[in-house]
């Protein structure tokens, strides 16, 4: 502040300090492993939509541990699951669920034309549900389904193929194997063993890599790492997949990030990609091996 040319006060402005509570992290999934990009961006986007009272849709290859995270974002408590692939009279137990109550819907792909009409009611009438449904993609879905799979577009969560996060199967080793015994040491691998691991397609994903682990850690008998003339025949002397063209490289990067971008719908995708529903199927089964 001046009078007639000389300094005699300073004003100063208070803002309001800032209160905003920082937002929380996402609660730690400690029975899911892995830190590879595609993993930590799946676990970390369907830990974000599970914090606010609506559906979300988990889809990804068998295997790839849709069950293990919903039952993670769903939390400890009272749940109800209702499996799609063994159970009867589906349309009942959906129409019994109070939507008040958590529910794991698995197999998704095997809903009834009437159990999908009786879930996309229930939809309707409680967007809010506490609900998460898993999903195999496979044959194209009727129009029932499309018509569900459609609705939670926006809610939907692409789960990586092992085969897109090879990274991380050294750390899925350490996780999946049992605890050695009293004095027994871990289990650990011949560098010539872990590529082969690497290497192998994986069409069972993680709950194929487990399987292996089970199992050596059950009959094995020899000591020392496990070396690679001890895997499975398939995982040792398995065709290598095909290597792709870098057009290929291009058009499957494209591809998983246009899918990525539309919530996994495939529909939508292939609407962008300005290719048919058919074809992209097509691509996905070839690029997946």
């Amino acid at each position: 502040m001046r009078q007639e040319g000389a300094v005699v006060g300073i004003v100063a402005v208070l803002e309001p300090r800032d209160e905003t509570t920082p937002r929380p992290r996402p609660r730690p999934l400690p029975c899911l492993t892995g830190s590879s990009l595609p993993w930590r961006y799946a676990v970390e986007r369907a830990a974000e939509l599970a914090r606010s009272p609506e559906p979300v849709l988990l889809t990804g290859e068998r295997g790839t541990g849709k069950t293990a995270l919903a039952r993670e974002l769903l939390g400890p408590g009272d749940l109800q699951l209702i499996d799609a692939a063994e159970h009867g009279d589906l349309e009942r137990d959906l129409a019994h669920w109070a939507a008040g109550s958590p529910l794991l819907l698995r197999h998704a792909e095997r809903l009834t034309q009437p159990a999908v009409a009786t879930l996309n009611s229930l939809l309707d009438t409680h967007p809010d549900a506490r609900l998460l449904i898993t999903h195999t993609p496979g044959t194209p879905p009727g129009p029932c389904l499309q018509r569900l799979l459609d609705k939670l577009a926006a809610r939907t969560v692409v789960l990586p193929s092992l085969r897109e996060r090879t990274e991380d199967i050294r750390e899925l080793l350490s996780a999946l194997a049992p605890r050695p015994a009293p004095g027994s040491p871990p289990l650990t691998w011949t560098l010539d063993a872990l590529r082969a691991l690497e290497q192998h397609p994986w069409p069972g994903n993680v709950t194929e890599l487990a399987h292996v682990v089970q199992a050596l850690a059950e009959h094995r008998r020899a000591s020392g790492p496990v070396r690679r003339a001890e895997l499975p025949d398939t995982v040792r002397e398995g065709p290598a997949a095909r290597p792709l063209s870098p057009m290929e490289h291009a058009e499957r990067a494209a591809i998983l990030e246009t899918l990525h971008r539309h919530g996994g719908n495939k529909s939508r995708a292939a609407a962008a990609l300005g290719i048919g529903r058919a074809t992209l199927y097509r691509k996905l089964r070839e690029y997946e091996g």
